[in-house]
């Protein structure tokens, strides 16, 4: 999606019914425009990366707070007729172009070019562009870029696009995880994300790509990060042959988490929040009155909504590892009559329903939606 700054809602355009109305707005405009970094009536010069930008004190000030004070407070600048700025030339004659005409076309500019005059935008302080900037890095944050927008929306506190990024990252864990920009996060925000209940991926692969970026980072204290690894998460296998070589963890601390692996108790599992996901249940076999679905991924949810064809009484079992099973309840539904059957929130991976007392000559459908109501 485009993107562009316009401080005028409508130029060019008549303003009211009075036909005696002058309005030129578009005009002037132009006419501003033409003086952008035109010698003619310029008091200032900008010496930035060896070019002379030629402007004009009195636009600066009414334009940009920051400027009115460089140019008309007690700052030295205040006396000078060149001013040296070390900021990239290209933003700055961007950020010139939008005080002068009050256009800025975003969506002519790469996710580099925007985040370069981010940095300018958030330095001169025009909120109103970084508002802008804010919204079109959100219509265009992609797995090449989320981690570098991330960084970017931590860095100058932008909190609805710091939220959108993580979100993002929640969607796509492992392709985020595998990609090269991985290695751009900050600690901070490696560790912020490593932590999140809802970043679902294989925890081997959290590990692997944690102990890259700290290879990278070598200097780095990645004692807060590796506490947020959920170990019993992983294979015996895996924290035998992967994780112990490595020496980041105790003897011991790989050994209670082969035992929780046995035991599959107080298992922190990673999963995410379903809004509602339609899981239809294949349609049962006669005489075959259970059945087993795998979500595709751990999921958060509080309520179960079930339809049965022909009618029944069934229990509902939920798992996270298809071996160790709770009981949700037993209920009882009319045939083709959807029941919502709420219950303490929870991380699920396989869901069974079984019929009981069947009928033989019956061909049973179930149809489930997996939710999280608020």
């Amino acid at each position: 999606m485009s993107t562009q700054v316009n401080e005028a809602s409508s130029p060019g355009t008549t303003k009211g019914t009075n036909t005696d109305d002058i309005d030129v707005v578009d005009r002037v405009g132009l006419d501003m425009g033409r003086l952008c970094m035109n010698d003619l009536y310029s008091d200032v010069e900008f010496l930035v990366e060896e070019q002379r930008l030629p402007a004009h004190r009195n636009i600066l000030a009414v334009r940009s707070e920051y400027f009115r004070a460089m140019l008309y407070g007690d700052m030295a600048e205040s006396k000078q007729r060149e001013i040296r700025l070390n900021v990239p030339v290209d933003a700055f004659k961007k950020i010139l172009g939008y005080i002068y005409t009050g256009t800025l076309p975003l969506s002519k500019l790469d996710v580099d070019q925007i985040l370069d005059l981010l940095n300018l935008v958030h330095f001169f302080g025009l909120q109103n562009v970084e508002a802008a900037i804010e919204k079109n890095l959100q219509q265009n944050a992609s797995l090449s870029n989320i981690c570098k927008i991330l960084n970017a929306a931590h860095r100058y506190s932008m909190n609805g696009l710091r939220k959108n990024c993580l979100n993002f990252m929640d969607c796509k864990a492992s392709d985020v995880l595998n990609h090269a920009s991985f290695e751009m996060l900050s600690k901070e925000l490696l560790e912020e994300v490593v932590r999140r209940d809802t970043f679902v991926a294989p925890e081997v692969e959290i590990f692997r790509t944690v102990c890259k970026w700290n290879q990278l980072n070598p200097s780095a204290d990645i004692k807060t990060v590796i506490s947020h690894i959920r170990l019993p998460l992983m294979t015996v296998s895996e924290l035998l042959h992967v994780v112990r070589p490595t020496g980041i963890f105790e003897l011991d601390q790989i050994l209670d988490a082969i035992d929780q692996v046995h035991t599959r108790k107080n298992l922190h599992y990673r999963c995410v929040k379903l809004p509602g996901e339609k899981l239809p249940l294949k349609t049962f076999t006669k005489y075959v009155y259970d059945h087993v679905t795998k979500i595709p991924k751990f999921s958060l949810i509080n309520c179960i909504t079930v339809t049965v064809s022909g009618g029944a009484e069934f229990t509902v079992f939920v798992s996270n590892d298809d071996e160790v099973w709770d009981e949700v309840g037993v209920y009882a539904l009319k045939s083709n009559v959807t029941k919502d059957i709420h219950f303490t929130e929870r991380c699920v991976r396989y869901i069974s329903i079984e019929i009981l007392k069947p009928n033989q000559n019956e061909n049973y459908i179930i149809k489930v939606i997996l939710k999280y109501n608020v």
